[in-house]
């Protein structure tokens, strides 16, 4: 059976949806297992995300399927992405850009200094507060920054003009399965090498 071309909005989101999901500063993942739910606010954008991480994996399960993507399963260690359209039964699997994966470290990428602001217990976790100058792209931003004493966890991160914003609630640091950064069976690999090549 002759399947048909990936869809043009298909191949969108491989362009569009990880820069609005994964936005924010890029460094390389810690090895740390953890489940949590992340949202990320880019202006009018808001992305929510149940996550799960472990060490140098990521599982993500959209509350709303951006543009039909409903789970995006990271895999460092065989240098790929799945993103996986439930509805359609499918999956594109694409490589990992750097947008891919979170931070999760407590320094920012491009960061020039902080200052420590003081102490504030967030979702239940002891953390400090930082103000954070980061040099992005020519330009200095300033982030508030709360990491978790115990862990060194980025809990919550916000631009100081307001305007994006991640934050990880009810995070929980246990072991993850394996299984969850498993590709499903019974997916069609809906492959958008040929419509990317234009």
């Amino acid at each position: 059976m002759k399947k048909c071309g990936v869809p043009t909005s298909v191949e969108w989101v491989v362009f569009r949806l990880m820069p609005i999901v994964m936005a924010g500063s890029v460094q390389t993942a810690t090895a740390l297992d953890f489940s949590a739910e992340r949202i990320v606010k880019n202006g009018e954008s808001v992305v929510i995300a149940h996550v799960n991480a472990k060490e140098d994996r990521w599982r993500f399960e959209y509350t709303h399927p951006q543009q039909g993507v409903s789970i995006m399963i990271v895999r460092m260690d065989k240098q790929h992405s799945w993103l996986i359209l439930s509805k359609r039964r499918q999956f594109l699997e694409v490589p990992i850009a750097a947008d891919h994966v979170p931070t999760v470290t407590e320094r920012m990428e491009g960061e020039i200094s902080r200052e420590f602001v003081g102490d504030e217990t967030l979702s239940g976790h002891p953390t400090e507060l930082f103000e954070v100058t980061v040099a992005e792209q020519g330009e200095t931003r300033q982030y508030y920054r709360w990491v978790t004493k115990a862990q060194r966890f980025p809990l919550k991160t916000v631009s100081k003009q307001g305007k994006w914003s991640e934050e990880f609630r009810r995070v929980i640091f246990t072991e993850q399965s394996t299984f969850l950064f498993e590709l499903p069976r019974r997916l069609d690999n809906a492959n958008p090498s040929a419509g990317m090549q234009h």
